[in-house]
């Protein structure tokens, strides 16, 4: 039976939703740092540093979380496969659960590009992957993504002084996953 990093590697890099999707290699580093330290991007992430060794740094302790098929961390591609828009991760792996999130994508990508991005990689992690259950954190003062976050109606199961946490399963994301492409005029 192979592992999830076989299975992965077996379908990425794909195309999908008219976008190229691949694994982030240690080459998008600046990309990434571009992103998080984007004023309007940054003002609901973790403070990350300018410091381009440290962000590479971090991608090959990544790498090794990857090939132990504990996260992946999918980078969203023009179709020309150059122009890189966003990116989205399967993280805190824990059997047959998963957490989304490292949802972020360049003010230029264009209006439906990160979600379908959230479409794939959640598709990814349920249909190939064979999760069962998906959490997701999102910060109270993120208004916006926790409007998004609560229109597909997830279980809530909590919240601390700066989060809410949701749960979603395989069933809740066809939904989700149905109502946008039927409003993005895609199939699956």
């Amino acid at each position: 039976m192979l592992n999830r990093k076989q299975i992965i590697d077996g379908i990425l890099p794909t195309s999908a939703y008219g976008y190229y999707f691949r694994l982030v290699e240690v080459e998008d580093a600046e990309f990434i740092l571009s992103l998080r330290n984007n004023e309007k991007l940054s003002r609901h992430l973790n403070p990350t540093s300018n410091d381009v060794e440290e962000q590479i740094n971090w991608l090959k302790e990544y790498k090794i979380r990857e090939k132990n098929g504990k996260d992946f961390y999918v980078i969203c591609l023009n179709e020309d496969k150059k122009t890189k828009l966003g990116l989205n991760r399967i993280y805190n792996v824990d059997g047959d659960t998963f957490e989304f999130g490292s949802w972020l994508y360049s003010p230029d990508a264009g209006p439906n590009v990160a979600v379908l991005g959230e479409l794939f990689t959640k598709g990814l992690a349920f249909e190939k992957l064979d999760f069962k259950l998906c959490k997701m954190e999102t910060k109270k003062k993120n208004t916006r993504v926790l409007w998004y976050a609560k229109s597909y109606g997830p279980k809530f199961t909590g919240e601390d002084e700066f989060n809410h946490y949701f749960e979603s399963d395989y069933e809740n994301f066809l939904t989700h996953r149905a109502k946008y492409l039927k409003l993005f005029n895609l199939n699956k």
